[in-house]
């Protein structure tokens, strides 16, 4: 009689344990900001919800040759995705590793670790674009490196 009683008061709490999954996400790669894109901010942050919108600011990288595969983003990503981009600028190519996104409500977290490449001469923009089931998302929290460093709407 216990094991039937036990199993009926633990459903609720693993039922809840599922809707805070964390989603799952893709990181695409591929992908340039556009020279017009009006992204000023260091580092811009970004959430999109239209390919329109994302389209305006991301250019994509013709495929090269190599073992190195893009996976750029798909016009009909936005049918039941949202993204999420950091754009980091400088004199060097920024790496971006470990990246992690968690949901709370309508507040998508990304997190990431980057790291800059060694200093050249030309500037670069080097974008993390991570495409993530829309749900209810309204804002995204960026976390780089263990420290937040903003937000997007």
């Amino acid at each position: 009689m216990l094991r039937p009683l036990l199993v009926l008061l633990l459903a609720p709490a693993v039922l809840q344990a599922d809707e805070k999954k964390v989603p799952e996400f893709v990181v695409h790669t591929g992908h340039f900001e556009k020279n017009n894109s009006g992204l000023k901010d260091e580092p811009s942050l970004v959430l999109l919800k239209d390919f329109d919108a994302f389209d305006k600011l991301f250019g994509t990288v013709p495929p090269l040759g190599g073992p190195r595969k893009n996976n750029p983003v798909p016009k009909d990503a936005f049918d039941a995705n949202v993204v999420a981009a950091v754009v980091k600028r400088g004199n060097f190519i920024t790496t971006y590793t470990e990246v992690s996104t968690k949901t709370d409500g309508e507040t998508l977290t990304v997190t990431f670790k980057s790291e800059a490449g060694k200093p050249g001469t030309a500037t670069f923009a080097s974008p993390l674009i991570v495409a993530v089931p829309k749900g209810k998302i309204a804002k995204v929290v960026f976390v780089e490196n263990g420290k937040e460093i903003g937000t997007a709407k």
